[in-house]
């Protein structure tokens, strides 16, 4: 734990840290959900949109890293039991009961739009009251919206490709 973080931050810490566990359970959940989609995938283009999955996936990991690290510094405890991470989140986990690509991309698409929310969020709350938590999280915003862009590029591809087909 480190002292300094604690000192230095010029707002609740205590509301802070709660809105980090939410985003560090939206992560886990963000992971799982583009893990598991690119397990079952099908559909056009799929072995290209199943690898940018696994990139996403890995990506949503180490950003769970990075906000537990930051918890932790500021003498918080990450949520430790993994039942929890939908109780907390507002970014929820939808099961890929339709494995279609194109179903996949939505609730990824959907989830990244959430994710950006509340990164932007904690960016507001933490700008010139926090360096570094407003750092952490500007870092990863920039790569939700980087997300949020690709997977709408794809939905675009896969549109064009099926309008040139009629």
């Amino acid at each position: 734990m480190s002292n300094m973080a604690q000192k230095i931050i010029k707002l609740n810490k205590d509301e802070l840290i709660t809105e980090l566990n939410a985003a560090f359970a939206e992560e886990w959940l963000a992971y799982y959900q583009y893990w598991i989609g690119a397990q079952v995938a099908v559909g056009p283009m799929r072995a290209t949109i199943v690898e940018e999955f696994m990139e996403h996936a890995n990506q949503e990991l180490e950003h769970a890293k990075l906000i537990s690290d930051r918890i932790i510094q500021l003498g918080g405890t990450p949520i430790l039991d993994p039942a929890e991470w939908k109780n907390v989140a507002n970014c929820k986990y939808e099961p890929p009961v339709d494995p279609y690509i194109v179903s996949l991309l939505k609730q990824n698409l959907d989830a990244e739009r959430c994710a950006i929310v509340r990164y932007q969020k904690i960016c507001d709350m933490t700008f010139g009251k926090d360096f570094e938590t407003f750092r952490v999280a500007s870092e990863i915003l920039k790569e939700e919206l980087e997300h949020e862009q690709e997977i709408s590029d794809f939905e675009d591809d896969i549109n064009m490709t099926a309008q040139n087909l009629r």
